[in-house]
């Protein structure tokens, strides 16, 4: 029994640090989905042109919102995972939720 408790402590210690390093990992990556999910519009990597991220959007289930690009989709829960600049035809991709 002791032996027992004496191993889950070790083992919680020694995965404590993995575990900070894994969630800060993620924690990061929410950061950026949530930047631009609070932004307008995001800059063109190719053509440094602003892509708007607000307007009349069709989902891949064929649903048609108005509103915001990263919004969940209400018919198929999906969130959008790229958007194509109107100046030059490039596909940016976005940051996963």
């Amino acid at each position: 029994m002791k032996d027992d408790l004496l191993y889950r402590i070790v083992l919680v210690i020694i995965s404590s640090p993995l575990l900070l390093v894994d969630w800060c990992v993620k924690a990061i990556g929410r950061g950026s989905y949530w930047r631009v999910a609070y932004s307008p519009s995001i800059i063109c990597s190719n053509c440094g042109e602003s892509i708007s991220l607000v307007g009349i959007w069709a989902c891949s289930c064929k649903f048609t919102y108005r509103g915001h690009l990263m919004r969940e989709c209400p018919v198929c829960h999906s969130v959008p995972r790229m958007v194509r600049c109107f100046e030059c035809g490039v596909t940016e991709k976005l940051p996963e939720p």
